[in-house]
């Protein structure tokens, strides 16, 4: 897949600062004040808020241009202590509190590889907190195109070697979602998304979802949450 097309999507979904918040609500009682890394930090839409509330951040990104791309955004923010371009193998022997993997875990063949690694990089009692898409019956041309090998549902953590490290939370968010990528699939299947469409499902849907999300406790929804403590 070409970078472009990636950094395309990324910028779409830029509009989406709605479920950005959601999605970090769910993980903030466990990262506020503490030493984070944040694994694949794309344009470093999640780390603008994950910034707010830790103590101090290291940001991993794999692509040059993006790496570039972060430097230039945080140059002048002090909580930021390194941007790295590389991968989870690029950091062997250093240890984090927390461990954000946002929306990429899907991107890798060899999930269970990254999970490994993420775990070694943990001081003990740290937590590995993870989002990603959901329901392999709504993967779609979209996520071919931007290269997600999969969507995940719970049984797939659960079969995960952890390593004696134990899953705390296991949920999902955004039934609002769920449904319409249910008819997104169904009608339109396009591989582009348009902004418009990304801006109207956060600014509308979202809120529904934050609300529906509790009426059906949390059994579906267009991405599931992870909570990984290492014990």
């Amino acid at each position: 897949m070409k970078q472009e097309y990636i950094g395309k999507e990324l910028e779409n979904f830029s509009v989406a600062k709605f479920w950005r918040n959601y999605v970090i609500f769910n993980f903030i009682k466990y990262f506020k004040n503490k030493d984070v890394l944040e694994v694949g930090s794309g344009i470093g839409s999640f780390s603008e808020i994950i910034i707010k509330n830790c103590r101090k951040v290291t940001l991993l990104e794999p692509d040059k241009d993006f790496y570039f791309h972060l430097s230039k955004k945080f140059k002048d923010e002090k909580k930021i202590i390194e941007i790295i371009n590389g991968s989870s193998q690029d950091l062997i022997g250093k240890k984090y509190d927390i461990i954000f993997h946002l929306q990429v875990l899907e991107h890798l063949e060899d999930d269970q590889l990254e999970i490994t690694r993420n775990l070694e990089l943990l001081n003990n009692n740290g937590y590995l907190l993870i989002c990603v898409p959901s329901f392999m019956e709504l993967y779609s041309n979209f996520d071919k195109a931007i290269g997600h090998y999969r969507r995940y549902v719970k049984k797939d953590f659960k079969k995960f070697d952890l390593h004696g490290s134990k899953i705390v939370k296991l949920f999902y968010i955004d039934s609002s979602g769920y449904l319409i990528y249910k008819i997104f699939k169904m009608l339109l299947n396009s591989s582009n998304p348009k902004k418009i469409m990304i801006y109207l499902w956060d600014r509308i849907l979202i809120p529904v979802s934050i609300f529906l999300d509790k009426i059906f406790c949390h059994k579906i929804g267009k991405n599931l949450i992870v909570i990984i403590k290492k014990s």
